[in-house]
């Protein structure tokens, strides 16, 4: 009886634990949104956001948190946090608000799932401790893309967008990618699902397919993969028996930093600036007040 006494108090007390920490969280929620609430019960949420002075780093780890897992290294996530603030001041810069850059990279949702994670201390200091820093070139904030993981070497911008703008974005190699368990996967397309022969005409420097035919229509790679359903536009592909099965390499577009090489990379015991040097390697890690 004496154990059994024990160990209803232990659940008590672990009951107890898990109900005040979600108090906390709520009051922590409710200490950021009230200020708000009245304001946007009368003129709405959008001119409220749209009418307050912009303080990205209230807003960064939540965006961070929708972007990157917690269990990628501290050093990984500090660097996706440098890449998110990067493309927060570029957005603020071509005269978006608050509002548009929250409703673009987040949802009520993810904030919600934000404040009720269990690790979301390591967004907040990854934040802090990468306060201010931004990815420049030529003394502006630029595109600073990411991906989950590439197929072993990251994409030239110029190559990726066509467009001379983007040569900053140089390729990488990233061959710690292959790693990954699901670096390659394999998927099925009947051929009866489409309207002609699937072929590929044309590849990038990093084996990413950017032309391809189904019959006579001409379409382009990242536009196909996304409407197939691929992680990537980088894959081979072979029929047999009317059905076209395409080896898919990597996730994403390819293009600027591999979070998954990145945080080979942390493991290994590179700091966040090394990480970002390596895949942004025209790039300036710069400091704003």
């Amino acid at each position: 009886m004496a154990k059994e006494h024990i160990l209803g108090k232990r659940t008590l007390m672990v009951l107890f634990m898990k109900k005040y920490a979600l108090l906390r969280y709520c009051l922590v929620f409710l200490a950021i949104v009230l200020p708000y609430f009245s304001a946007a019960t009368i003129n709405g949420p959008e001119r409220v956001l749209a009418e307050r002075v912009p303080d990205m780093e209230e807003y960064l780890p939540v965006i961070v948190f929708s972007q990157i897992s917690p269990d990628m290294k501290k050093e990984t996530i500090k660097a996706q946090t440098v890449i998110a603030r990067s493309n927060i001041q570029r957005w603020l810069g071509e005269g978006k608000n608050l509002a548009e850059i929250l409703r673009e990279n987040g949802s009520t949702e993810e904030v919600w799932r934000y404040f009720f994670a269990e690790k979301r201390q390591i967004y907040e200091q990854a934040a802090k401790e990468t306060d201010g820093q931004v990815l420049t070139y030529e003394g502006k904030v630029r595109l600073t893309p990411w991906h989950k993981r590439s197929a072993g070497k990251t994409r030239s911008g110029e190559e990726a967008f066509h467009d001379e703008a983007y040569t900053y974005l140089k390729s990488a190699d990233s061959s710690e990618d292959k790693k990954s368990p699901d670096h390659k996967k394999i998927v099925e397309i009947p051929a009866g699902q489409l309207s002609g022969e699937l072929k590929i005409k044309k590849r990038d420097s990093a084996g990413y397919v950017t032309e391809l035919t189904i019959g006579e229509t001409l379409l382009e790679g990242e536009s196909f993969a996304a409407g197939m359903g691929l992680e990537s536009a980088n894959f081979s592909l072979k029929k047999k028996d009317d059905i076209y099965y395409l080896r898919v390499r990597g996730s994403g577009h390819g293009v600027g930093f591999s979070q998954f090489g990145g945080n080979e990379m942390a493991k290994n015991g590179s700091s966040a600036e090394e990480i970002l040097e390596k895949y942004f390697p025209e790039m300036e890690l710069k400091a704003e007040d």
